[in-house]
């Protein structure tokens, strides 16, 4: 995921963290039925892992990325996120 831009229509190659914007995401994934053998209903810690994804310079001018519970990762734009602001749920750590 993070070699190339992470939008769709750009797909820039990454060649240094110097341009563009860096995001990291916490995603946690819940397992619904035990796979231990165990009865008892969700008795699975979740797992937490981070996820690395890179706008290029030019796509952060205009974008960035959220998660959503539904939908995942999501590429909005700078308008539609400040419109939203109180809708979005997963707003990315800038690491860069």
């Amino acid at each position: 995921m993070l070699g190339y831009c992470s939008n769709e229509e750009c797909k820039r190659p990454l060649h240094s963290f110097t341009e563009g914007r860096l995001f990291q995401f916490e995603i946690t994934s819940i397992s619904v039925t035990p796979n231990d053998g165990s009865s008892a209903p969700f008795d699975e810690k979740p797992l937490k892992e981070a996820a690395h994804f890179w706008l290029c310079g030019d796509c952060a001018s205009a974008f960035t990325l959220v998660l959503e519970p539904a939908d995942g990762i999501r590429l909005v734009s700078h308008k539609e996120r400040e419109s939203k602001q109180g809708q979005l749920f997963g707003v990315a750590k800038d690491i860069a």
